[in-house]
């Protein structure tokens, strides 16, 4: 009975790879940003974007070297992400890169959520996508807060601060890429009765964490699976 479990597992298995097609989010829980660590190197990098810093590339943070003109393929940010700006302030980790990158932001006028949309990617492929934002210059700005939706899936909300002048956070998620190889963000904003809603992103990179099988592999596979329920199966009606 055992062997006849393992058999049905290894077969599901090999259906499930075939037909994994799913664009949804898992996140994580939001985490302060608090120095050079914080930036994934998990899998290989795909591509980065550090909007508004032409001058980003300069600045590695991790082994990881942010593009100010995003090398992620068609990256496009929706049409209320309309601004941008440099002075965003520090928040203050021991990494000089890391103090600067984050300084900067693209952001929206607009009240309502905002998206990003990127390319590029291979279908069945696993990714991680990794989010920041900061706003650290006072206790009325870094009130916002933004929720990220990947799919059907919304983050915990990310706060722009801490405090009066404290960091802002980062949060990773990871998906499965579907059939069109793309992804969105829809990054949704919320203020106080002091500030309006404010969508951001400071740094923004994705990472390919795990491929499907080549064919060759799942064909090896498929294969050792039918002898063994073949054998099974014989061995059974010989009792």
């Amino acid at each position: 009975m055992k062997r006849i479990i393992l058999s049905v597992t290894v077969l599901g298995l090999l259906a499930t790879v075939a037909t994994a097609q799913n664009a949804n989010i898992t996140w994580q829980t939001p985490a302060f940003i608090s120095g050079a660590s914080d930036v994934s190197t998990l899998g290989t990098y795909l591509g980065s974007w550090a909007p508004q810093d032409g001058g980003a590339n300069t600045l590695p943070v991790n082994g990881v070297t942010f593009q100010g003109f995003s090398d992620l393929s068609g990256l496009t940010p929706g049409a209320t992400f309309d601004n941008g700006y440099s002075g965003f302030a520090s928040p203050g980790t021991a990494d000089a890169n890391y103090n600067a990158l984050l300084q900067y932001a693209r952001f929206s006028n607009e009240t309502g959520p905002a998206t990003i949309t990127w390319g590029g990617m291979t279908a069945g492929d696993t990714y991680l996508v990794q989010f920041w934002v900061n706003d650290a210059r006072n206790s009325t700005v870094n009130g916002r807060t933004e929720t990220i939706t990947g799919g059907a899936d919304t983050s915990a909300a990310l706060a722009y601060g801490a405090g009066d002048t404290g960091a802002g956070q980062y949060i990773i998620g990871t998906f499965i890429a579907d059939s069109s190889g793309t992804e969105a963000l829809t990054l949704t904003p919320t203020g106080t009765i002091n500030i309006n809603p404010s969508a951001q992103v400071n740094l923004l990179q994705v990472r390919e964490i795990a491929s499907v099988p080549e064919p060759a592999s799942l064909a090896l596979l498929a294969g050792g699976a039918g002898a063994m329920a073949f054998g099974l199966r014989r061995k059974l009606q010989g009792k």
